[in-house]
Formats: C-alpha cells, structure tokens, sequence
C-alpha cells in the first residue's frame, strides 16, 4: 500500500500541494484534478520519489521509497522524451529496465523496429509508449501516468487505457493518474481526489 501523509509541495516561494493525505490500496485507480499550472507534473515527481517533498511522507509498505534498487513506483512522465539518453536506442533504455515479450509490446501498440532507433527518430507518441512500457516492468506496483496518453489518437489511447485496467485487475497494479480529460478520469478511475 502507498500512504502518502501531510505531504506539502513548495516551487520556490509559491505552494503548490499542502498537507495531501491518502492511501492507495492494489487495483486501485486514483484520478488527481487541478487546474492547469497547479503543478500535477511535481507532485507526480515527487510521489516517484523524483524530487523530495517539502514536508510530510511518502511510505510505501510502511517504509519510506527506496533509495537504491528498483522503486516499486513509477512515473510516465508528461514529456517521456526527456528521460531516454539520446544517443543509445529506445530499445536499449528498454530493455535495462526489463525483457517485456512480444505480446507486451502489442499490447502497448509498439513497433518493434522502433526499439532499434534512437530518440530523435520517433515521434512524441511512439515514444509514449515506450516509456510507459519501460514503467510497466512486473516489479512496478504503482504507476503514475502523467497524460501519458496525451500524444495518441483515440483509438490507440483506448486499446492502451484497456490494457492499463487489465494489468489493474490482474496483478493488483495501482495507478494515480493526471490528465486533464475529464471523461477518460470518469471511465478508468475508481476514485477521485479534488484539490
């Protein structure tokens, strides 16, 4: 279980988040709603233990995220682009994390060529997908997805939302999504939190 407690965010002189409390049990699909610029994307760092919260805790089991090893929770970041070293290829970036098969990059709409290219060579969305499959490596138990289907067009975002919800049920994958479409909140979280 993921309990985040009295966790404030500051950026500079401004409070982004202050005093955030809740638990996230497996399965479950927790929906985060601001405006825009209220800073969904920090907060989403700092619950992946990207960046330290300005007070408060985030515990994961009990004890605080590990410093070392793999973090049980992972962040798909708004602009993946941003986390892959330009000059190796996707597939490297990939593969460092873990040997999804063949069937999980259907299931992520992932051309298999495009793990042979580097960064530069695909697009935003393509490299979306990539990302959030790096994120989605069996030890993951949390993911934060940061409009990580922002950049694709519906029908792709729906066959990925599918498969997101089904890895929900069926390994107990928690998620805490931000995305400023409403209606996609409404079909795939189970709850809401509203600042």
């Amino acid at each position: 279980m993921l309990k985040v407690q009295g966790v404030s965010v500051r950026q500079g002189e401004r409070t982004l988040w202050q005093g955030l409390d809740f638990t996230l049990a497996p399965g479950e699909r927790l929906a985060i709603a601001a405006p825009s610029g209220h800073g969904k994307t920090t907060l989403g760092r700092v619950l992946a233990g990207w960046l330290a919260p300005s007070c408060g805790h985030i515990l994961w089991q009990g004890a605080p995220l590990p410093a070392s090893g793999y973090c049980p929770v992972q962040l798909v970041p708004q602009h993946p682009e941003l986390t892959f070293n330009p000059y190796r290829s996707t597939g490297a970036a990939l593969y460092d994390a873990w040997q999804p098969t063949a069937a999980d990059l259907v299931a992520c709409r992932i051309d298999p060529e495009w793990l042979r290219r580097r960064p530069h060579a695909l697009s935003g969305g393509e490299l979306a997908r990539i990302a959030l499959l790096r994120a989605l490596d069996p030890r993951t138990r949390v993911l934060i997805a940061d409009e990580v289907t922002a950049q694709l067009d519906p029908a792709i975002q729906l066959a990925i939302w599918q498969h997101l919800v089904r890895l929900c049920r069926e390994r107990g994958l928690a998620m805490i999504i931000f995305s400023h479409q409403q209606a996609l909140l409404e079909q795939v979280a189970t709850r809401r939190l509203k600042w």
